[in-house]
C-alpha cells in the first residue's frame, strides 16, 4: 500500500464516523404526534382541535404522520420523515416546482424552509432539519391562504425546537 493511501486511512474512518452518527440520528424514528399538542394547534388557529392520530408508514423512509382536526373539518397534518441521501431541499423543492405548486422560500425555519399551495386553501410548510424533513399540511375552515400561512410558520417552528 503507497504511503499517501495509508494517509488517507484515518481520515476516511473520521468522515466515515461522523456520516454514520448523522444517519444514525435521522433514522432514530420520531413520533410526529409528540411534537405538538392540541393545545398549541389550538392557541395559533384558534379553534377546537382534537387529538391526534399517528400512521407509521411500513417502509421507514416513508416515514409517519399525525392528523389533528381543526375546527369541524378542518386538518393539521404533521410528517416526519429521514431525509434519503438522494433528497435535498433544493431536489424537493423543484420537484414541486415542476407540479406548479410555486414554492415560496421561508427563511429563518430550519436549516431550509418553503411553503406550497396544493390549492383549497390548504398550506403546506416543508422544512428540513438534522437529516430529517418536515412537512405541516394545515386547513383551517374559513380562513384563506394567507391568513393560515402565519399559523403554519408559528407551528413548524416549533416542530423544528422538538426535532434533534
Amino acid at each position: 500500500m503507497n504511503r499517501s493511501f495509508r494517509a488517507l486511512i484515518p481520515l476516511a474512518l473520521i468522515v466515515f464516523s461522523q456520516l454514520s452518527s448523522i444517519a444514525a440520528a435521522a433514522d432514530k424514528a420520531v413520533d410526529p404526534c409528540s411534537l405538538l399538542t392540541p393545545a398549541e394547534i389550538q392557541a395559533v388557529v384558534a379553534m377546537p382541535v382534537k387529538a391526534g392520530t399517528a400512521k407509521v408508514e411500513a417502509n421507514p423512509a416513508a416515514g409517519a404522520n399525525c392528523t389533528y382536526v381543526v375546527g369541524d373539518f378542518g386538518s393539521c397534518n404533521v410528517l416526519i420523515k429521514p431525509l434519503q441521501s438522494y433528497e435535498t431541499p433544493e431536489r424537493i423543492k423543484a420537484q414541486f416546482a415542476k407540479m406548479k405548486m410555486t414554492p415560496t422560500d421561508l427563511p429563518g425555519v430550519g436549516d431550509a424552509a418553503f411553503f406550497t399551495s396544493p390549492g383549497y386553501n390548504m398550506v403546506q410548510l416543508h422544512a428540513f432539519k438534522a437529516g430529517r424533513y418536515a412537512l405541516i399540511t394545515l386547513l383551517v375552515p374559513g380562513l384563506q391562504e394567507p391568513a393560515v400561512r402565519p399559523m403554519a410558520a408559528k407551528l413548524m417552528k416549533t416542530v423544528m425546537t422538538r426535532i434533534k
